[in-house]
């Protein structure tokens, strides 16, 4: 049997034989499993799983495309596909410590409408397992709709400017500081301007994206920030 981690904060998980539903003993958020044998489907989950775990959904989303290619009755699949289609990170809160989602990748699609999801729903396996789906899925899509609302009521923008703020070792790039400059310049000839590192200085990171979001779809330009390419083919 496969060895498989939580979806949510990548502990082990304990699983019994053939069953689509487990607890993690580590976070406590009750998931869905996929059901999987040590072949090739269960390696290219766990590197899939971990690639959306680091948020590098696009590169997951062509596994669990193959994944789906090998086991297309496998509902697990098809909800993990949705996961990365909205950019869904589990994120701990600082309080109750309990693990909770937020999107990184708003849609205007409903996911109730996504026929990922629907896949999932039809091909559970049990009334428990589509019951997760279901709840999981309305949790998402009202967190969307409060995403989509603050969005709407954001002034536009004319240019975005994207970079890449900090290294590996958390120390600022030398890209941030050249787009600073560029923004001190834009913004002296009456443009509005999102960048990153002084629009959003007032604002919580689990609050970062309605506000990514409305800048993106109403700039009229996007300006890209790198000094090497490793900081232009970094995820976000």
């Amino acid at each position: 049997m496969a060895v498989l981690l939580c979806r949510c904060c990548g502990a082990r998980l304990e699983i019994k034989q053939g069953a689509s539903i487990v607890k993690c003993g580590y976070c406590g958020v009750q998931q869905t499993v996929p059901i999987l044998g040590f072949d090739e489907e269960a390696l290219l989950w766990d590197r899939a799983e971990e690639l959306r775990r680091s948020g590098e959904y696009d590169r997951a989303m062509s596994l669990y495309e193959q994944i789906a290619a090998l086991c297309p009755d496998e509902p697990d699949v098809y909800w993990s596909k949705v996961l990365c289609r909205y950019g869904v990170e589990y994120v701990e809160e600082a309080e109750s410590h309990r693990r909770i989602p937020t999107i990184n990748r708003i849609q205007y699609t409903s996911v109730i409408d996504d026929e990922d999801y629907r896949k999932a729903v039809r091909l559970a396996l049990n009334g428990d397992q589509r019951r997760i789906y279901i709840l999981e899925a309305q949790s998402l899509d009202s967190l969307r709709g409060k995403i989509l609302s603050v969005s709407l009521h954001e002034q536009p923008y004319d240019i975005f400017i994207c970079y890449k703020e900090s290294d590996r070792n958390g120390r600022r790039t030398e890209d941030s500081a050249l787009a600073a400059g560029l923004y001190r310049a834009l913004c002296a000839e009456g443009w509005r301007v999102f960048f990153s590192r002084i629009t959003l200085e007032d604002k919580a990171g689990t609050e970062f994206e309605p506000y990514i979001f409305a800048a993106l779809n109403s700039a009229k330009i996007m300006l890209v920030v790198g000094t090497s390419p490793e900081n232009i083919n970094a995820v976000w």
